[in-house]
């Protein structure tokens, strides 16, 4: 075979192997799907933009244009090198057996392959998309030489864009294999990233991270691009720099792939640091879970303890209970941006609390216990210590924080102090609730095997149908408290009984607590009764 065949033939078993693991994970699939049909609104929005700015551009002034073109052209290039980096880091870079691939090919040919699946799929949305959007914009500026400069200006920041993603990704994970510091605090640098950007999300300040970035690269050549992309239009592009954006493009080509190979060779030979972590002596734990012990049978206390050390070594495969955080953005983007709690904030954080507490280890009793389940169903009655352990383990560790934060919210808000005291009771006693609730129905649609949490994670998660039905069982049984202390739905309905607003919110604290414990105790008798007969087949 050809030397240059080798990286085609590497990328096209990587497309490949991609889609086939996709189509192999039917929720994937569906997500993707999704994802699709909402970013059509978008796709068109942004082909309908394109056109009204190139009719814009077309009746303006000349000097500021130029500047606005080159200076989309440099944010579009961070964006590129941005995703493309994060895809690199947590995609591109780790393909299924890898080392069975360097015994076959270089690694030249490797990275080579993995640079060029990449610059495919990114081309899929740049030939459509992009080249509509191309079309777009030249038919409302006026001028058809317009579409084969943006064109070519799209594929140089593509094919710049994305290996300096790689070198990035490259460099990232060169020094976390020989850095034993920063081998050990790399969970804690993905915790802090994702508080980031999650603050980013909520502050709407990607202008200000961006913009230090866009000052560094706005003198590079990289601002060239945007004369290139101009040269069909009035707008003072200067030739002189577009000849230059080709040159510039040839040599960083040839510059970033005799880096990737040196780092991609750095990276896949080297031996790497290795974290060796100290064995937890017995003695410790016990002191650690001696007061558990006190309150708890020594079973309950095992299963709470794995439950929490489950959690500390691999925090991703507890991601799908975070979900319902994505519930508290816009609540949280508004107090944000206005300054101030509002009402409802407490309210949704004492749901959104509620519902990762349940769902955190109680929601799949029987298959998180993966490989040790034959065991676990043969010690002296497993169904007590299983569901009572998984509820305590979620209710301890999830619940504190649940009441606090929404007292705190509650004391910033409107409420009065009486009306917050009742919203503490109701968060203390929804959220402790809650693992009793997702008991039964884990147990009712187990989830026994593996599925891909992230790229190179898999773990045993509570099935899709389990986590829908919990969902919905929370969010009735907080409804009453919801209502009762809503700052619109509580004081009218207040009224309308003619009761004071406390006593109001009270009684919807009482009923939210009285289908709690029901639906709790109900849903711990079922999972004990399946628990108790379930045989392995």
């Amino acid at each position: 075979m050809m030397r240059a065949a080798r990286p085609r033939l590497v990328a096209r078993i990587e497309l490949r192997r991609r889609w086939r693991t996709i189509k192999a994970n039917t929720t994937q699939l569906l997500a993707l799907a999704f994802v699709a049909i909402m970013l059509l609104p978008f796709s068109f929005g942004g082909v309908f933009g394109a056109y009204l700015a190139g009719g814009f551009i077309a009746g303006s002034e000349t000097e500021p244009l130029i500047e606005w073109i080159r200076m989309a052209f440099v944010y579009g290039w961070i964006v590129v090198v941005g995703f493309g980096g994060y895809r690199a880091y947590a995609v591109a870079l780790r393909p299924d057996n890898l080392d069975g691939l360097l015994t076959t090919v270089s690694h030249r040919d490797v990275i080579g392959g993995l640079v060029l699946a990449e610059l495919v799929l990114w081309s899929a949305f740049f030939v459509t998309v992009g080249s509509a959007a191309t079309v777009a914009f030249a038919l409302g500026a006026g001028s058809i030489l317009t579409i084969p400069a943006v064109l070519l200006t799209l594929c140089f920041v593509l094919v710049t864009g994305i290996p300096a993603g790689f070198l990035l990704a490259l460099g990232v994970r060169n020094a976390g294999v020989r850095s034993r510091l920063l081998s050990r605090l790399r969970t804690l640098f993905f915790v802090l990233l994702g508080i980031g950007y999650f603050a980013l999300i909520f502050t709407n300040a990607f202008a200000s991270v961006l913009e230090p970035i866009y000052r560094v690269l706005a003198p590079t050549p990289i601002d060239w691009f945007g004369d290139l992309a101009a040269l069909g239009l009035a707008t003072g592009a200067s030739p002189l720099r577009a000849i230059g954006a080709v040159g510039f493009t040839g040599v960083f080509v040839v510059i970033a792939v005799v880096a990737m190979y040196r780092l991609s060779e750095w990276l896949w030979y080297a031996e790497g640091v290795h974290v060796t972590h100290e064995v937890e002596r017995s003695v410790d734990e016990s002191s650690r879970f001696s007061l558990l012990s006190r309150v708890f049978s020594q079973p309950v206390v095992g299963v709470v303890a794995a439950d929490w050390k489950r959690a500390r070594r691999a925090p991703i495969s507890l991601s799908f209970a975070l979900y319902p955080l994505i519930v508290l953005a816009g609540p949280m983007v508004t107090a944000v941006q206005t300054g101030e709690v509002g009402t409802g904030l407490p309210l949704w954080l004492l749901v959104s609390g509620s519902w990762i507490a349940g769902s955190l280890f109680a929601l799949n009793v029987l298959g998180q216990q993966g490989a040790a389940l034959p065991v676990t169903l043969l010690s002296k009655a497993p169904e007590r210590s299983l569901v009572i352990g998984h509820v305590v383990s979620g209710a301890l560790l999830i619940a504190p924080v649940t009441v606090a934060v929404t007292v705190f919210a509650g004391l910033l808000s409107p409420h009065s102090v009486p009306v917050v005291a009742s919203l503490g009771v109701s968060a203390l006693i929804v959220s402790v609730a809650s693992g009793a609730t997702a008991t039964g129905i884990g147990v009712g649609f187990p989830r026994f095997e593996a599925v891909s949490v992230s790229r190179s994670t898999k773990a045993i998660v509570p099935s899709v149908f389990a986590f829908s039905i919990y969902s919905i069982v929370v969010i009735v049984v907080a409804l009453p408290t919801v209502v009762a202390h809503s700052g619109i739905a509580g004081p009218t309905l207040a009224s309308i009984v003619g009761v004071d607003r406390f006593v109001f919110g009270l009684g919807g604290t009482l009923v939210s607590a009285a289908i709690a414990c029901l639906i709790g105790i109900i849903s711990m008798y079922l999972a004990r009764d399946r628990v108790s007969d379930y045989r392995l087949g």
